[in-house]
This record gives structure tokens, C-alpha cells and sequence, in this order.
């Protein structure tokens, strides 16, 4: 009867197909941020999202992102482009770029230079205002740096917490409530888009890559590389989409090169109508970004145009999805 019930055991997890999700300790060690910035991501995406007002990371959200990287990594079936992911080009997560970016670290505070304890802020990080040092305190929060704007009537402070990574987004409206506060706002530096740690490798010649990322859509994990001009928006991509189940099953599904070079948007600057230039039959949807990263408008099932009309001079991001999950950001000038 033993004997019996054991190979009862033994088929149901052969026809389980010895699926498990679990912790590999390479991607514990090594992606625990990764992970985290993208639970931060999905949860800045959502603002019904239950975290999406907590300062502090909900760490016990980070085990489905930790377990499908590591069923990733793991490469049940030994696929060399899995392999060289982690390897040769070491691909993490960019929090700049691209759109939307997820800060994390510094936020700048805009004080009016008529506040009696302005001058005990810049020189003690404390200012003698309950709420305002309580946040400093709570958050460990340092100023970075300030500069002093005689022409717009306040002084700018660069403040930067010592966590690894805090929601700062969560912390704008407490920081804006402070009377003597003119306005508060996350950054992220420029200088953070150039992650790219891996190998030298060129998506065109002598367009080296410098910045790469990790995205989620659904269940659909996208290794990107970028290249070309990046310090202006990368111009240049390769992405592998990479499909990750619920019980850790992996596929790769396909690779993507170059998309950004085959959509473009027209014309630019515009006035009014936006036009798209694309191969794909339909566009799924597309976000537009102020320069900011801070996401203006939402549309799904788009044609080849859209009115941007109602919105403010200046320059905008535009990412756009296509029915054959191609992905491009392109910049546009808004007259």
C-alpha cells in the first residue's frame, strides 16, 4: 500500500512537471533591488494600488518578482540567451529610463527665502519645524545640496535618503503641506540611465550600449539594451521577451531589435495632430510623459493620430505599444 501511494506521489508531481517556485540565492544577491524596483513600478502604475501612498517599500510583496527572475536565471532548459542575460550583459533595472522612471531616492524642496529658519536648514538639516524635521528624521533624509534662487523667491534643496530604496512619490503631499514650503518634487539624476555594467557590445556600429532595463508586462519579463544617442533618449534597442507562469514555467518568446528606429511620430514640433509611422497594423496604446517622467495622458486601441492640442507648450515623451508588443519612446515638441 506504501508502495502504491508512492508512486501515486510520484506521477502527480511528473504530471506537475516538477514546476516550483523558488528563491535562487544568485538572484537574491543580486537582484533584490531589481526586485524592488519593480514592485516600486507596479505600484506607482497603479493608484489603487494598496502601497501606492506608503513611503516604505512593503518588502513582503518582493517574493513573486525575486522567484520569477530566479526561474529565469535558473534556464531549465539551458537556452544560451537566458544565459548571457545575467551573464555577459549583467541586464538590471533602470529606474530613469524609460518612462515611466521610478524615483526612489531624492526629492527637491523648494523654501521661500524669507523663512526665519532657512538659514539653520542649510547649515544643520534641521529647521526647528516639527513636521518638516520629522519627515527629515523619519525618512533619513540629508541635503545633498542647495542653491539659493533670488529671482523666483525661494531656495532649492537636493535632499537624499539613506534607504536604499523609499517611495518618495508617497512623501510630495506631506512635504507640500509645510506653509513655508513653495513646492516639493522627486528627481532622478540623468547619470542613472547609464546602467549598463555588461560586456562591450554594439546594437549598431559604434553605437555601444549604455543603459538597460527590465520591464514587466503581464506575465511577459523584456530584457532591453540601449544605444544611440542616449544621452538625448536612446534611439537604439534590443529587447528579449521572455514569458515566466505562475508555477515558474519559462519561454522564450522572441526577440525585438531596433523598434525605436521603426516607429516614428510626425510632425514634430506639431500644433495640434500627432501622426505615427509604424509597420504594426494597430497601436495597443501609448502614454504620453512631460519631460518631468510624470505620465499626462493614457490611451488604449489608438489609430495612426491623436490630438494633443490641450496640451502645454514644451517637450513631451511619447510610449507607444504595439499589437506585436513592440515598444518605442519617442520625443515630441508641442507648439
Amino acid at each position: 500500500m506504501k508502495k502504491f501511494i508512492f508512486i501515486i506521489v510520484l506521477l502527480f508531481i511528473g504530471f506537475q512537471g516538477y514546476s516550483q517556485c523558488s528563491i535562487n540565492p544568485f538572484i537574491q544577491n543580486n537582484y533584490e533591488s531589481d526586485a524592488k524596483f519593480l514592485l516600486l513600478r507596479d505600484i506607482l502604475e497603479n493608484p489603487n494600488d494598496p502601497d501606492f501612498d506608503n513611503p516604505f517599500v512593503n518588502e513582503t510583496r518582493l517574493t513573486p518578482y525575486l522567484e520569477k527572475l530566479s526561474a529565469i536565471y535558473e534556464n531549465p532548459n539551458s537556452n544560451p540567451i537566458i544565459d548571457s542575460l545575467f551573464n555577459e550583459f549583467q541586464i538590471h533595472t533602470n529606474p530613469e529610463y524609460i518612462f515611466p522612471n521610478t524615483p526612489y531616492k531624492r526629492m527637491v524642496l523648494a523654501i521661500y527665502n524669507n523663512t526665519p529658519w532657512l538659514e539653520d536648514f542649510k547649515n544643520t538639516g534641521i529647521s526647528g519645524v516639527p513636521a518638516l524635521d520629522n519627515l527629515m528624521a523619519t525618512y533619513q533624509f540629508n541635503i545633498d545640496y542647495f542653491i539659493v534662487l533670488n529671482g523666483a523667491g525661494y531656495t532649492a534643496f537636493w535632499i537624499e535618503t539613506s534607504f536604499d530604496i523609499l517611495n518618495v512619490n508617497a512623501l510630495v503631499d506631506d512635504f507640500d503641506s509645510i506653509d513655508e514650503i513653495h513646492h516639493s518634487e522627486t528627481e532622478i539624476p540623468i547619470e542613472e540611465r547609464f546602467n549598463y555594467s555588461g560586456v562591450p557590445y554594439e546594437l549598431e556600429p559604434n553605437q555601444p550600449v549604455e543603459a538597460c532595463d527590465i520591464r514587466i508586462d503581464g506575465n511577459i519579463y523584456t530584457f532591453w539594451l540601449f544605444a544611440g544617442d542616449c544621452p538625448a533618449g536612446c534611439t537604439l534597442s534590443k529587447g528579449w521577451n521572455i514569458q515566466v507562469t505562475e508555477d515558474c514555467e519559462v519561454t522564450v518568446l522572441s526577440t525585438q531589435e531596433n523598434e525605436f528606429s521603426k516607429i516614428s511620430v510626425y510632425p514634430n514640433p506639431t500644433s495640434d495632430k500627432l501622426y505615427f509611422s509604424t509597420n504594426s497594423s494597430k497601436i495597443e496604446s501609448l502614454q504620453i510623459y512631460s519631460i518631468q517622467g510624470k505620465l499626462i495622458q493614457s490611451l488604449d486601441n489608438v489609430s495612426k493620430e491623436i490630438d494633443v492640442s490641450q496640451l502645454k507648450a514644451g517637450m513631451y515623451f511619447i510610449e507607444i505599444k504595439t499589437s506585436e508588443r513592440n515598444k518605442s519612446i519617442q520625443k515630441f515638441i508641442k507648439n
